[in-house]
């Protein structure tokens, strides 16, 4: 971490400084709002909602950053967490799975095999868990490590590196579907 986001961090905890946690935003915006749009598989609207509900937690929360990890790392997982919750929020709402719209949908069924050969690695990930898609991202989006992902999501090292696994098949799978056939 650089020292200079340690004063930001600093001044934000003990003033409660809106000017210096203004600085951690922008500072790590780009990374929330990312992440958060690979979990909500593109939503924008939904990730910039999510993002903004994550900083706000963030500043409510500053105090309680104990510097064990990165600051973005404490930030991701504030991010994480608000996901989790949206999701519990609204697990009644229809359209919470995230669905390919119409065209998609109509395309994909009447070719696949063309549109699974030129699926670029991004609408892959629309294919995943919600698990799987967090841990890859966090992992070689953000180059987290195994152990950061577990602080991160709150779950077990084992299961973390299960999801990297499990997704990493996946994504070969969607990306590769002829060449899976082969080797089975």
């Amino acid at each position: 971490m650089r020292d200079i986001e340690k004063q930001w961090i600093r001044a934000a905890i003990i003033n409660k400084d809106t000017k210096y946690f203004g600085y951690l935003v922008e500072e790590h915006q780009v990374t929330v709002r990312g992440y958060l749009r690979r979990l909500t598989k593109g939503s924008m609207a939904l990730a910039d909602d999510l993002a903004q509900e994550t900083f706000l937690t963030a500043f409510r929360k500053i105090s309680t950053y104990k510097n064990t990890g990165t600051f973005k790392s404490w930030l991701l997982a504030i991010a994480y967490h608000n996901f989790l919750q949206h999701i519990r929020k609204n697990s009644n709402n229809p359209h919470m799975n995230f669905p390919l719209d119409d065209y998609e949908a109509k395309k994909l069924s009447q070719n696949s095999d063309a549109i699974f050969n030129k699926i670029d690695i991004e609408k892959a990930f629309l294919y995943l868990k919600k698990n799987e898609r967090s841990t890859l991202t966090l992992c070689y989006s953000y180059g987290m490590s195994h152990s950061e992902i577990s602080k991160i999501m709150d779950m077990p090292l084992g299961t973390v590196k299960s999801h990297i696994l499990r997704g990493k098949n996946a994504l070969k799978k969607i990306l590769n579907p002829v060449e899976e056939d082969i080797l089975c």
